[in-house]
């Protein structure tokens, strides 16, 4: 497992490496390209906020140009979206933004929120997927999905489960799986997610929804396990976990995600010329390496692909937010 302060100064050390790595960087990008600035709805040494300040300085030396991060933290990103929106739709400025902002907080967040991510924004691509797994204490009776479909549907009450904030991609992912596997579930809330792992680990609460990166410690010191990764595919991290479709559950795809967005009427060729950027960035192995090292998977998606994913995953959120009854 890679903590935070591991991979910022693999980050550091990589620089120069990752700049020279390959031609395939390159080519693409137009040398003397706009500057521009990347707003970062993430805390400065985020792990996200590391990977956009890598993603910055790697594109200023490759064009030539200079991109600058711009940190607005809080209020579950609508601040940084707010100042998008006061930027002119030039392209020169791009919000740096996760599923969380674009699908659930607009839904949720009341009074309503003056703008609607889907009408103001745009995506110019996704880039980066979140697969996430589904763990319990190392003493859990069930160690695979077939297992936890049989206790879960056996017990009495609700199965307990941990998955981030109310309305999250995560909450959404463990409600979706119950309803697959025919269970009921009650989902626990937690304002600290270090206490959340814990307590699963030790029993307090069944099950958790969480990414592979955020348990990886429990599960390598023998105090939790994985029951599934929650998605088609197995992790680039550790191929060894068993998947959904693995073990004949059929297909997943609930992730966060990140994406880059613009501002609605930006003009086609910024949105195409930041695209071939990114889509750039992700053939070069240092900066694709970054991402697996901060629990992500390269994931991209062009304009014109990432414009009805958006579309279709703010619907979904809705859909499973309404059956819960939050909104």
């Amino acid at each position: 497992m890679t903590t935070r302060r591991q991979f910022a100064s693999r980050l550091a050390a990589a620089t120069a490496s990752a700049t020279t790595a390959s031609g395939v960087f390159s080519q693409g990008i137009s040398s003397g390209s706009t500057s521009g600035t990347l707003i970062v709805p993430f805390s400065a040494g985020s792990l996200a906020d590391l990977l956009a300040r890598r993603y910055a300085t790697l594109l200023s030396e490759a064009t030539g140009g200079n991109f600058l991060i711009d940190n607005l933290p809080g209020g579950a990103g609508v601040i940084a979206a707010r100042a998008l929106l006061k930027r002119p739709a030039d392209g020169r400025t791009l919000l740096w933004a996760n599923s969380g902002l674009i699908c659930n907080t607009p839904l949720l967040a009341k009074p309503a929120l003056e703008f609607d991510p889907v009408t103001d924004f745009t995506p110019v691509c996704t880039f980066a997927a979140s697969p996430f797994v589904l763990f319990a204490g190392r003493d859990f009776p069930a160690s695979n999905l077939d297992e936890f479909q049989r206790l879960a549907r056996a017990q009495a009450e609700p199965v307990s489960y941990v998955g981030a904030d109310v309305g999250s991609a995560n909450h959404v992912a463990a409600e979706v799986l119950l309803q697959r596997l025919g269970a009921r579930g009650i989902h626990i809330p937690y304002r600290n997610n270090q206490q959340a792992y814990l307590d699963v680990s030790e029993g307090r609460v069944q099950v958790g929804v969480f990414g592979w990166n955020n348990i990886a410690p429990l599960v390598k010191a023998g105090k939790a396990k994985i029951l599934a990764v929650l998605a088609d595919k197995p992790l680039l991290s550790d191929g060894n976990v068993p998947t959904m479709l693995a073990q004949g559950h059929g297909r997943f795809d609930i992730q966060g995600w990140f994406g880059l967005f613009a501002l609605k009427g930006t003009p086609a060729a910024q949105i195409a010329e930041h695209e071939r950027h990114m889509q750039s960035m992700l053939k070069n192995k240092g900066f694709a390496d970054f991402l697996v090292e901060a629990g992500q998977e390269p994931a991209f998606r062009s304009h014109a692909q990432a414009v009805p994913f958006v579309e279709s995953e703010v619907e979904r959120y809705r859909r499973v937010l309404q059956r819960l009854k939050l909104i």
